[in-house]
Parts: structure tokens; C-alpha cells; sequence
């Protein structure tokens, strides 16, 4: 029996983003040689009617970016703290084999890879592996991080802190953000990371102003630099759901979580970092 690739996706609890998940799972599942199971992190109220993850319910959530901004460090919890588990947010577009990052060996000592730091860019935990047991020491109990309003961005900078030595660069541009000017052959996982920028936003706006609804992306919107970079996105997504029967309804939740309580993006400068220019 093959392995199964577990894979954890942070994603909008309302189905804002459901373009974006439907292409995630389609590219994922196009190019992987093994079986993936597909764990959608959705934040979740307690008096859901449906069943939810314990593990995504309850967060204090005032200071994120997105509505699934902290849940990356609770992915060995919802793992049981067995095995690997792969996180990454929705805004990826997979064109590698999705088996080649999980059969990638840890070193000694070390419980997580993902993009390391380079030309002035930190760690970046957008796309990480982790073994899930060895990560158990060093990640607080799952309800301390869900009542602290700041435990992303602290547990953003304890991971990157250089004497705990547990974080390792993973192989291969699995993170690609915004391209980063390399040919599209080049990249393994692209994550259109610029919130103003992002592809999907001109099918999902029009989506929820239909049915009288917002984004939770409150800031100024901007079409992405890389016109190569929009036409991958388009023909993935008419792909997905034309040749693939992917269909949108699957990723909009029954019972949606309603508004957010979260760091309001309305002056979100666009994100002009070296790769944009």
C-alpha cells in the first residue's frame, strides 16, 4: 500500500477563497505519485452546528493577516504528534511532485523544514514538513497559543532563532513567492503571496458581491506583475474545471464562521519586495 502524503491548508473560514483551495487541490493531486489527504484548517466557532477540529476552534485570532495565520503551528496537535504532515496556506499553485518534499530527510535534531532565510529574505513557514513527534517539545499546549493573541508571531520568531537550531532549509523552490524572476519551469510551488495581487481575486470578488459578501482582504486591489504568472492561474483553474469535474460548491463551507475578528489589511501597502521589481 502506498503512503499517503497528509497535507494541512490554511484557508478562509467562508469560502472566500474557494478558487484558490479548488486549484490547490487540483494541481496537488495532478502531479503527486502518491495518495494525498487534503486537511482544510478552517477557523471554526464553537457553536458550529457541524462538526469542526478542536484544533482550529477558539483562536484568538486580532492580530493575523488572514483568517489561518497562526494554525501552522498546530499542525503536529492535529497530527497527534505522529509521523509528517506538510502545511502550507491556499494561495499555492503545485507543479512538482508534492512526494518529492515529503520523502525529504531531516537532519539530526532538526523537527521542520521549510524556506530558508536568503538575500535578506527570513524563514518563511508558509510551506513547511514537519515531524511531528520532535516537534512536540517546542510547540506550547494547543488552548496557551489558541488564547494568545500574538502566539504567530511569537512562535514565528522562535522558530527562526538561530540557538534552538531545529528549523531546516528544505531543497528545492517549494516556496516560490510571487515567482521571485525565475521561469515558471523552475518552480516547484508557486505561492502568489502579495494579498493585493492575488490571481483567484477576480473570480471570487464578482463571486461574493453576488450573494452580498465580502473578502476578508479589506485593501486595495492590484492585477500581479507577472502576466505569465495570472495565465498559469487562469488555465489551471479552467482546467481544474473543465478536464478535472472540480467544482467550487466543495470548498464553500455549509456553515460559514461569519466575520472575522482579525487585523484589518485596509492599508496594506502592495508587497514591492525585490522580487516585484
Amino acid at each position: 500500500m502506498s503512503e499517503t502524503v497528509g497535507v494541512y491548508v490554511g484557508c478562509s473560514a467562508n469560502g472566500e477563497d474557494a478558487e484558490s483551495m479548488l486549484v490547490l487541490e487540483y494541481t496537488m493531486k495532478k502531479h503527486s505519485s502518491l495518495p494525498v489527504n487534503i486537511h482544510w484548517m478552517r477557523a471554526g466557532r464553537e457553536d458550529s452546528k457541524i462538526q469542526l477540529r478542536p484544533e482550529w476552534t477558539g483562536w484568538r485570532m486580532e492580530t493575523w493577516a488572514t483568517p489561518f495565520s497562526g494554525f501552522r503551528w498546530s499542525v503536529p496537535h492535529a497530527a497527534g504528534f505522529q509521523g509528517k504532515a506538510i502545511y502550507m496556506d491556499s494561495d499555492m499553485i503545485i507543479l512538482s511532485d508534492i512526494a518529492e518534499l515529503w520523502n525529504q530527510k531531516f537532519l539530526p535534531g532538526k523537527v521542520v523544514l521549510t524556506k530558508g532565510p536568503s538575500e535578506g529574505q527570513g524563514w518563511r513557514y508558509c510551506v513547511c514538513l514537519w515531524d511531528c513527534a520532535a516537534a512536540k517539545p517546542y510547540l506550547p499546549p494547543l488552548e496557551k497559543m489558541k488564547k494568545e493573541p500574538t502566539a504567530h508571531q511569537q512562535m514565528m520568531q522562535f522558530f527562526a532563532r538561530d540557538e534552538y537550531k531545529i528549523a531546516q532549509p528544505f531543497q528545492g523552490n517549494w516556496n516560490c513567492i510571487d515567482g521571485e524572476n525565475l521561469p515558471i519551469e523552475e518552480i516547484d510551488i508557486l505561492h502568489y503571496s502579495d494579498m493585493s495581487t492575488q490571481m483567484h481575486l477576480k473570480y471570487a470578488i464578482p463571486r461574493l458581491t453576488r450573494a452580498g459578501r465580502k473578502h476578508w482582504f479589506d485593501g486595495q486591489i492590484h492585477e500581479h506583475w507577472r502576466k505569465d504568472l495570472i495565465e498559469l492561474f487562469d488555465s489551471v483553474y479552467v482546467e481544474a474545471l473543465t478536464e478535472g469535474g472540480y467544482e467550487l460548491k466543495d470548498y464553500i463551507p455549509e456553515d460559514p464562521f461569519g466575520e472575522y475578528q482579525k487585523e484589518s489589511q485596509a492599508n496594506y501597502d502592495q508587497y514591492r519586495h525585490k522580487w516585484s521589481r
